[in-house]
C-alpha cells in the first residue's frame, strides 16, 4: 500500500493478478472477500486459466513485473523480498534527483533488514 500512496499520484498503477492452485481458489466472490481481508486494494484479475502467468513464466509466488508506460517490461523480482526489489526500480524510475534516489534506497533497505545489536 505504502508504493500505491507514494507513487499512485506520479502515474502508477498497480493490477494483481490471482492464480488459483485449484478448485477452491475458482470462487471469485472468496477471493475478493480474502483480498479484502488482506488489505489488497488494487484491481484484481483473474487468471483461472493460467494465461497471464504462463505468458509471463510465472513459477514463483508471489512475482511482481514492473511496466512502463510503453508497455515495456522495466523489472521483474520473486519471492517475498521481491517488493523491495520493484521500490528500488519505482525509485529510479519516478525520482529524476539522483540524492533523493539514493536516501530512498537507503530508507528501504534498512526498512527490510533492520540493523540489530
Amino acid at each position: 500500500q505504502k508504493i500505491c500512496d507514494e507513487y499512485g499520484p506520479k502515474g502508477l498503477q498497480v493490477v494483481a493478478v490471482h492464480r488459483p492452485m485449484g478448485e477452491f481458489d475458482l470462487d471469485e466472490a472468496k477471493v475478493l472477500e480474502v483480498a479484502k481481508e488482506l488489505g489488497i486494494t488494487e484491481k484484481l484479475i483473474f487468471d483461472n486459466d493460467h494465461s497471464i502467468g504462463d505468458e509471463l513464466k510465472v513459477d514463483a509466488w508471489p512475482t511482481y513485473f514492473l511496466f512502463d508506460k510503453e508497455g515495456k517490461m522495466r523489472r521483474h523480482a520473486k519471492g517475498n523480498f521481491g517488493v523491495r526489489m520493484i521500490e528500488q526500480a519505482l525509485i529510479r524510475l519516478f525520482d529524476e534527483d539522483e540524492a533523493q534516489v539514493k536516501e530512498k534506497t537507503r530508507e528501504a533497505v534498512t526498512e527490510s533488514f533492520p540493523i540489530t545489536y
